[in-house]
């Protein structure tokens, strides 16, 4: 209903999220599958150190790909077309979208750890909450709806943000409501890791993220 460069420019920017997403859930894998390994050698203490670790890990992985995506974007976008609304339209999607790198980052890492305690509701009710807020909120930030002002293309890039902010909202939530029961603790305390622990992860994290990013 804006209009088909609308669309075009969202679908030129989509591989790029699509990419990071791949990067994230790749991480995590090797995250998860290292802090499972631990829990199940019932070593506690590297399992709380693979989770810490991961942590901060995915914010610098986050911090690091919003600023290549940032200022990739408009080379990016102009190997594929030289018409200057979608260029327009594009930029103004990515140059929001991709503010929400780290808080993407952190919500995959997230969903991986309750994955790697066997908490997967969590990560279920998670995730369909922040579809459906993204849902909700496209049409009303797109269009307007009373105190909501129309924005276009730029409402789709916050609302899609603010949708990825409800789901960590929600991980965050569970993990201080229940930290007692959850098999893992995320703590500065924590953040030690070896040279060769991180080679494992990234030996499992990089080729999932290679194989998600394929398509």
């Amino acid at each position: 209903r804006i209009s088909e460069n609308a669309m075009t420019a969202l679908s030129l920017v989509y591989p790029v999220q699509n990419l990071m997403t791949a990067i994230a859930v790749g991480f995590g894998i090797g995250m998860n599958a290292r802090i499972a390994f631990c829990l199940g050698a019932q070593d506690q203490k590297q399992a709380d150190q693979a989770a810490a670790t991961g942590m901060v890990l995915s914010i610098i992985h986050g911090l690091i790909l919003m600023v290549i995506c940032l200022l990739g974007m408009p080379k990016f976008l102009s190997l594929f077309t030289d018409n200057e609304e979608i260029l327009s339209m594009g930029l103004t999607y990515a140059n929001r979208a991709f503010l929400f790198s780290v808080i993407i980052m952190l919500g995959i890492s997230l969903e991986k750890v309750f994955q790697a305690v066997g908490r997967m509701k969590v990560s279920m009710i998670s995730m369909m909450c922040g579809f459906i807020a993204n849902i909700i909120l496209d049409p009303l930030m797109i269009f307007g709806f009373g105190p909501i002002p129309a924005m276009g293309i730029e409402g789709a890039a916050w609302a899609t943000g603010t949708g990825q902010v409800v789901s960590l909202m929600i991980y965050l939530a569970v993990y201080f409501k229940d930290r007692d029961n959850i098999p893992v603790k995320i703590s500065l305390k924590n953040l030690q890791d070896s040279g060769k622990k991180l080679k494992k992860s990234y030996g499992i994290g990089i080729p999932a993220s290679i194989n998600l990013a394929l398509p």
